[in-house]
């Protein structure tokens, strides 16, 4: 059990007998809570609501996979092309199999023309299990569809850009995320590109090595076709910001890591910090840098603990179009 488990349990606990001894003194005359009735009952309400919250948070959002639909024009595209896009799936101490299977029908139901899973496949959190196992299902993807993919954080057994500070993961086991990908036949993006041919048309797209732990080169970008519309693939949002000036700049940036700050309050915004510099909107959906856009998903599982609230784990299908 994580410590997340422990503390929502324990608030459940806690929160349950306060409600008890609240309703138990509102019925005893002389007591302070018989006295002011309305503070006990708005107390009752906060611990309930909390009660509420902390159950949805940890055993029901979790568990809800949805397909995010975003439309994306560029007039550098002639003929509408759909990409599902898969984020932070952390398959290992909460996510298995059945959830990876679950990914898999998601994705398999959208009938996209490429897929792209944008890095942190396993979670690599504090157990020896070889956790590449979950993502068999990934299989029946690749074999249908063009299936890419880059490196983050969690591959390399990191939680944050501080390394020193770092008391996180299980060592570095990027390599067998790269040999397990490779056997599913899905390709691997680590400062590299590919352009496939899609409906009479070439889309390029290009993966950054993780920011963290990786060795960034963005290098290959000169090499990519002249006018050709390429996506730029980072599982940090952050690396966006060392995108070079020099080169033409993609159409698009694809990003996960952040989780959405897998809490998120209204009005507050994300509650959990992602460790990176750019400010805390671009934990998800659509934002821009120096006129790049750059989509931020929330992802497909949890890191730290099985918990999310308003941060709905999701497969994205993005609509290129003209």
């Amino acid at each position: 059990m994580s410590y997340i488990s422990v503390i929502i349990y324990g608030y459940i606990f806690l929160a349950i007998l306060l409600v008890y001894f609240l309703l138990r003194d509102i019925k005893i005359k002389g007591l302070f809570f018989n006295k002011h009735k309305n503070w006990a009952y708005t107390a009752i309400i906060i611990l309930l609501f909390g009660i509420f919250c902390a159950i949805y948070a940890h055993l029901i959002e979790p568990f809800v996979l949805i397909t995010k639909k975003v439309d994306f024009r560029d007039n550098q595209i002639k003929q509408p092309i759909k990409i599902i896009f898969v984020s932070d799936i952390q398959a290992g101490n909460h996510k298995k199999t059945a959830w990876v299977e679950k990914v898999a029908q998601k994705i398999m139901a959208t009938d996209p023309d490429l897929v792209v899973f944008g890095g942190d496949l396993i979670d690599n959190e504090g157990n020896s299990q070889d956790e590449t196992k979950y993502l068999e299902p990934l299989r029946k993807v690749s074999e249908k569809f063009p299936s890419f993919f880059v490196l983050g954080n969690h591959e390399y057994g990191l939680g944050q850009a501080d390394r020193a500070k770092d008391r996180f993961g299980s060592g570095n086991r990027s390599q067998d995320l790269i040999n397990k990908m490779a056997e599913l036949n899905i390709t691997f993006l680590k400062n590299t590109f590919a352009c496939p041919l899609i409906k009479n048309q070439t889309l390029c797209l290009f993966g950054i090595d993780d920011i963290y732990a990786g060795s960034r080169n963005y290098a290959e970008l000169k090499n990519i076709p002249t006018n050709t519309p390429f996506i730029f693939i980072t599982h940090n949002p952050d690396g966006i910001i060392g995108y070079p000036e020099i080169f033409p700049a993609p159409i698009l940036a694809l990003a996960g890591h952040s989780h959405g700050g897998q809490v998120y309050v209204p009005l507050l915004g994300p509650l959990g910090s992602a460790d990176i510099v750019l400010p805390k909107h671009y934990y998800r959906g659509l934002n821009y840098w120096k006129n790049i856009p750059i989509f931020t998903s929330v992802g497909a599982g949890e890191s730290g603990g099985q918990v999310r609230f308003l941060a709905v784990p999701e497969i994205v299908s993005l609509t290129l179009t003209p």
